[in-house]
Order: C-alpha cells, then sequence, then structure tokens
C-alpha cells in the first residue's frame, strides 16, 4: 500500500479533475512552479500540455492586469500594507521609466518582480494599450520557456520511472523536490540581493 493510497488520495483523478484549475490559479497568483507542476502532470497523460499552456497564458495575462491595475488605481494603499512588494517597487521604478517595454516582455523572468514590474508599471502611466500589448509577448515567450522545461522534465522522469512500481508515489516526490528547488533558490535570490550581493 503506497503513501497516496493510504491517505485515501488518487493523484491522477485528483489532477485530472482540478489540474487545470490549479495551474489557472497558480498562475494568476504567482508562476512558474505551478506550471512546471502542470506540464510534468501533461507529460504523464493526466492533462493536455496544450490545455495546460493556454490555461498558464490565460492565466499569467490577467495576473500581470490585475496588478497593473492595482498601480493604476490602488498602488499607495496596497504598498503600505505590503511593504516588501513596496520596496521591490521602489527598486524597479527608475527603470520602468526609462525600458517600460523591456520590462512588461521580461518581467516575468526577473524573480521577486512578478507582482511589484506590472504595479511599478501602472503607476508610472504606461499606457494601458502598450501594456496589453507587450504582455502578451511577454507571457507568451514565458509560458513557452516555462512550459516546455516543465514538459521535458516530466518526460525525463516517466523515463526514468518507467518499470517502477510506485509510479505515483515517486512522481508526487518528484514534484514536492522540484517545488522546494525553486522555492529556495527563489529564497537564496532574495536574501542575496537583500544583503548587497
Amino acid at each position: 500500500m503506497g503513501l497516496l493510497d493510504w491517505l485515501g488520495l488518487d493523484l491522477a483523478a485528483l489532477t485530472r479533475e482540478y489540474g487545470y484549475w490549479f495551474v489557472f490559479v497558480g498562475t494568476f497568483l504567482e508562476g512558474e512552479a505551478t506550471l512546471v507542476v502542470g506540464m510534468i502532470a501533461a507529460s504523464q497523460g493526466l492533462l493536455d500540455p496544450i490545455g495546460v499552456a493556454g490555461v498558464a497564458f490565460v492565466g499569467t495575462y490577467l495576473g500581470d492586469l490585475a496588478y497593473y491595475i492595482i498601480g493604476i488605481r490602488y498602488a499607495l494603499p496596497f504598498l503600505a500594507r505590503f511593504p516588501r512588494v513596496a520596496s521591490r517597487v521602489a527598486r524597479i521604478s527608475g527603470w520602468v521609466k526609462r525600458y517600460d517595454i523591456a520590462i512588461i516582455i521580461a518581467n516575468r523572468f526577473l524573480y521577486g518582480f512578478r507582482i511589484a514590474a506590472p504595479i511599478a508599471l501602472g503607476m508610472s502611466a504606461v499606457p494601458v494599450w502598450r501594456f496589453m500589448v507587450f504582455n502578451l509577448v511577454g507571457v507568451a515567450v514565458w509560458t513557452v520557456a516555462i512550459g516546455a522545461a516543465g514538459y521535458l522534465f516530466g518526460t525525463a522522469i516517466e523515463s526514468l520511472l518507467q518499470d517502477a512500481r510506485m509510479h505515483d508515489e515517486l512522481l508526487a516526490a518528484a514534484v514536492v523536490v522540484l517545488i522546494v528547488t525553486l522555492l529556495s533558490g527563489r529564497w537564496i535570490a532574495r536574501r542575496f540581493t537583500r544583503n548587497g550581493g
């Protein structure tokens, strides 16, 4: 009896039923770990990779748009409530004024600035049309790059585990290790930049 059986969970069924919602909510709020996990599930045949990419694209685009609107309308109360985001907005504001298009396209790849960059863009009066058009480009590049990496990672796991009997348990463990690695890397990057590295 495996761990998931003992807990009464059918990982495959849960993934098929709620996987797209997980990808949408996760990419709306933050991003890459969710898309990678979704694509790992797709590589295992539990979800459709095009569906995962499409849902991630929409979730990420709408998340960025929501933060941009916060920057336009609610920046001061939002930043007062979240001082860590406020410090990042302050750090990126000068760059936004000079390189707004580059920031719109690349902000998902700038760790720690996924929320701060759209807020700073909204605060700096970047025109809505410019944000919406170039954000489409940035989200598309991000979705393809991170989604392909997740799918390839999942395919590599599958080839390593094709003879394993505890497939669900090993897949779940690999996903947990991946998430912990991504979060640890983000934490280390934050500490490094906070200490002036």
